[in-house]
């Protein structure tokens, strides 16, 4: 399969969400499958992954990359044979986009706990800017997983003109509010261990055992608590590779993240699929935010995985999208 990687540094300044500009800043992506003129589809990664969504994977028990390999690839949804499929790092994850590990040219450190916060709608048009930057005009689909779902669905409303398809899997409008609340808390939590010393410690440092703590029960969120072993091994690794306060910088985006208010200016079909058993986008939740994505007059599709599937089972189990999301992305181009 034809691979390309890169970095993309945006252009101009891009406006904060929440005030002032973030200068310098720069998205990495990678991108399969051959370009041609109109056969761009774009996948958003979820909270932890990276944007090497075919790996290669990691030795270590946390694997953020090698994510999507039920989605991409001849045969599959997002067929390599035909789309040309972008994934980029979304903004503020530490796989070479900007965020708090990388190096403040002005003060030769890691940016740390004095990059400005980051919002899903910041995520959104930092997209949009690496997508002018790519000369794309307009993408034939736009996929996003978790925290990209909600991402993609920001983007489809800001910019409704980009996008001929949407498909968002295991994402609502927002999250439920027990969950927004809980990741909420992340940055006031770490700042409670002295290890994190206000966001100042060295490369290597940090709160790890509160990191820890906070990323297990992260996973049993996403994948249930089945495999306790296997979530405390991946949880170990998390703590020992992932920055803090990346990681604080993400699950605030993520708990602050609301798109109902943008829901109505989508003009692209939306399909949403929701996992039974999601504890991040309970099918009660999609469903919602399916009838007010229908009641604004957008053409919107549901559909659920049955019993037993958890968040995770959207990638796990991607197979048994094969189906749906071929048909809709078919129909829509």
């Amino acid at each position: 399969m034809y691979q390309t990687t890169g970095t993309i540094a945006l252009p101009v300044a891009l406006p904060l969400e929440e005030g002032g500009l973030l200068g310098r800043a720069q998205l990495a992506w990678h991108a399969y499958g051959e370009r041609s003129d109109d056969n761009v589809a774009v996948l958003l990664h979820d909270l932890t992954h990276s944007h090497q969504a075919l790996g290669p994977a990691e030795e270590a028990a946390f694997q953020p990359s090698g994510w999507g390999t039920e989605l991409i690839g001849e045969g599959r949804p997002l067929d390599t044979s035909t789309l040309h499929v972008v994934v980029p790092n979304l903004l503020g994850s530490p796989f070479g986009s900007t965020s708090p590990v990388t190096v403040d040219e002005r003060a030769g450190l890691p940016y740390g706990a004095a990059l400005p916060t980051v919002t899903v709608t910041d995520m959104a048009r930092a997209v949009a800017a690496m997508l002018r930057g790519m000369k794309v005009e307009r993408v034939r689909a736009l996929v996003g997983v978790g925290l990209g779902g909600m991402v993609a669905l920001r983007l489809a409303a800001l910019f409704p003109e980009l996008v001929t398809a949407v498909v968002v899997l295991g994402a609502a409008r927002a999250l439920p509010e027990p969950l927004r609340e809980r990741l909420g808390l992340t940055r006031h939590v770490l700042r409670l261990d002295p290890d994190f010393r206000d966001g100042q410690y060295e490369r290597g440092h940090g709160p790890k055992r509160t990191l820890r703590k906070q990323y297990l029960e992260y996973l049993r969120l996403v994948h249930g608590t089945a495999a306790e072993q296997a979530l405390e091994a991946e949880a170990d690794a998390f703590a020992e590779s992932f920055d803090a306060n990346t990681w604080a910088l993400l699950c605030t985006a993520y708990a602050g993240g609301d798109v109902t208010d943008g829901l109505s200016q989508i003009r692209a079909p939306v399909l949403l699929v929701a996992a039974s058993e999601d504890s991040l986008a309970p099918p009660s939740r999609v469903r919602d935010t399916y009838h007010l994505i229908s009641a604004a007059g957008v053409r919107a599709h549901y559909h659920e995985l049955p019993t037993p599937s958890n968040h995770a089972s959207l990638l796990t189990q991607a197979r048994r999208l094969h189906g749906p999301m071929r048909d809709f992305l078919r129909r829509r181009g």
